[in-house]
């Protein structure tokens, strides 16, 4: 029980150092930088979302012409959702406070 509680323990401090070292590295960039940071982890997240179902992969799907159909559609979507996020927010985000786009940036990196 007591290796258990110091491995969490020392798990909880290491990912809290990372967490610092990450905010300490985002806080010396510039807020376009920043930005575009911020929106390649919304995209990441968003390409996860689509199967986050299907445990990463959608193995237990058949594959059928059906199905494949309607994958392609999805990533086409997402690819079209990300292209427009991209145009529209990269000359909204900097706007965004500083210290708020950091922590999103760190949000996203944890999931």
């Amino acid at each position: 029980m007591r290796k258990t509680l110091i491995a969490i323990f020392v798990l909880a401090c290491a990912t809290q150092v990372k967490a610092q070292s990450d905010s300490t590295q985002l806080d010396l960039m510039k807020k376009v930088d920043l930005a575009d940071v911020y929106l390649k982890e919304v995209q990441r997240v968003s390409k996860k979302l689509a199967l986050i179902a299907f445990d990463t992969v959608p193995s237990n799907v058949p594959s059928t012409k059906y199905t494949s159909t309607k994958f392609k559609k999805v990533t086409t979507k997402i690819d079209s959702y990300n292209k427009t996020l991209i145009e529209q927010f990269m000359e909204i985000i900097p706007y965004a406070d500083k210290k708020e786009i950091i922590r999103s940036i760190i949000y996203l990196r944890g999931l």
